[in-house]
C-alpha cells in the first residue's frame, strides 16, 4: 500500500501507524465503551421483554428485532473501525440487518392493531395525509388525504420493503466492483459507485416516506403504546446509516480530511462516519429504551375504544400528524 492512499490498509499497516492518530485513538475508547453499555442494555431489554410479553410473544419477538439494531449498528461499525478491510462486509451485514428491522416494524405495527383485518377496519374511518413534512405547505391541494385501504396499505408496505432488497444488492454489487479495483473517484461519471450511491439514497428516501405514512396513520390510534419512541429511533438509523454515509464519501474525494501518515482521506472519513454512528445510534438506543419501557395493560389495541371516538380527532390527522 501506498502512503496516504485510498485504499483500506490491512491491520499489519494499520495498526503501527494508529498512535499518530489521537483523535481515532480517543474515538475508538470511548467508543467500545458506548458499544459495550449498548450490548449491556439490550440484554437487560430482552429480560424485560420476555417478563412483560409472554403472553403475547410475536409481538415481543419484533420489539426485540427492533431493539437489536442499535446494539448491531454499534458492533457492525466498531469493527469496522478496528478491521477498516471489513468495511464493505460490515455496511453489508448492517444493511441486512436494517432489511428485517423494516419488516419487523411493520408487523408490530399490524400485532399492535390486533392484525391486518382490524387495522384497517380501523385506520379506514380517517383521512390520512401522504405529504412529507417538509412538502406539506407546497403539496396539500395537490395530494388530498386519503382514506387506507387493504389496497393502499399494500402499497406503502410495499413500498417500504423494497429497501430490504435494493439496498443489500447494491452494496453487493458495490463488493463486487471493489473487488475489481472499479470503484475509482466518485467524481468520474464513468464510476459506478455513483449509480450505486444515488440509487440507494433514493430507495432509502422511499422507504423512509412509506414508513412515514404507516406511522402517521397510526400515530393517534397506538399512542398509549408509545409508538413515536418506537419510530423516531428506528427511522433515524436507516437514514444516518445511508445518507450520512454517503455525505462522508462525497468530503473524502474532496480530500476531508486531509491525509494523516498512511491514513488517506477514504480510510479517515470512513473512521469519522463509522465512530459518529455509533455515538447516535447509542443515544437512539436510549430513547428506544424508554418508549419500550412502557408496557399497557392490553398488548393490542382494544377496537371498542375506537368505536366511540369521533372521526374529528382522526380527520385531522393531515395536520396533527405531519411528523416525520
Amino acid at each position: 500500500m501506498t502512503n496516504c492512499s485510498n485504499e483500506y490498509p490491512s491491520t499489519d499497516v494499520y495498526y503501527p501507524d494508529m498512535p499518530s492518530d489521537i483523535v481515532l485513538v480517543i474515538g475508538l475508547c470511548i467508543g467500545s465503551l458506548l458499544m459495550v453499555i449498548c450490548l449491556a442494555i439490550f440484554v437487560e431489554e430482552i429480560v424485560f421483554i420476555r417478563k412483560h410479553y409472554y403472553d403475547n410473544v410475536s409481538t415481543g419477538r419484533m420489539m426485540l428485532v427492533l431493539l437489536g439494531l442499535f446494539p448491531v449498528i454499534c458492533t457492525t461499525r466498531m469493527v469496522s473501525v478496528f478491521v477498516p478491510t471489513s468495511n464493505v462486509l460490515m455496511n453489508l451485514l448492517s444493511s441486512c440487518y436494517i432489511a428485517v428491522c423494516i419488516y419487523a416494524y411493520i408487523s408490530m405495527t399490524i400485532s399492535l392493531f390486533g392484525g391486518r383485518e382490524m387495522m384497517i377496519r380501523i385506520l379506514a374511518k380517517c383521512k390520512i395525509s401522504i405529504v412529507p413534512k417538509l412538502c406539506y405547505r407546497c403539496l396539500r391541494c395537490l395530494f388530498k388525504p386519503i382514506t387506507m385501504t387493504k389496497k393502499s396499505f399494500r402499497t406503502f408496505e410495499l413500498l417500504a420493503m423494497q429497501f430490504m432488497f435494493v439496498r443489500p444488492f447494491l452494496l453487493l454489487i458495490e463488493a463486487v466492483f471493489r473487488t475489481d479495483e472499479r470503484t475509482g473517484t466518485a467524481m468520474d461519471i464513468k464510476n459506478p459507485t455513483i449509480y450505486i450511491s444515488l440509487l440507494s439514497a433514493i430507495s432509502t428516501i422511499t422507504s423512509k416516506y412509506a414508513l412515514s405514512v404507516i406511522f402517521r396513520a397510526s400515530r393517534l390510534h397506538l399512542s398509549h403504546f408509545c409508538i413515536v419512541f418506537k419510530f423516531v429511533p428506528f427511522i433515524s438509523v436507516i437514514i444516518l446509516d445511508v445518507l450520512q454515509s454517503l455525505m462522508f464519501n462525497i468530503l473524502a474525494e474532496l480530500d476531508i480530511p486531509a491525509c494523516l501518515n498512511s491514513f488517506g482521506p477514504r480510510l479517515r472519513e470512513s473512521n469519522f462516519n463509522n465512530l459518529l454512528l455509533v455515538l447516535e445510534s447509542f443515544i437512539l438506543c436510549l430513547i428506544a429504551h424508554r418508549g419500550y419501557r412502557i408496557v399497557p395493560t392490553k398488548h393490542i389495541l382494544d377496537p371498542e375504544t375506537t368505536e366511540n371516538e369521533p372521526n374529528e380527532l382522526y380527520h385531522d390527522t393531515n395536520m396533527a400528524a405531519t411528523y416525520l
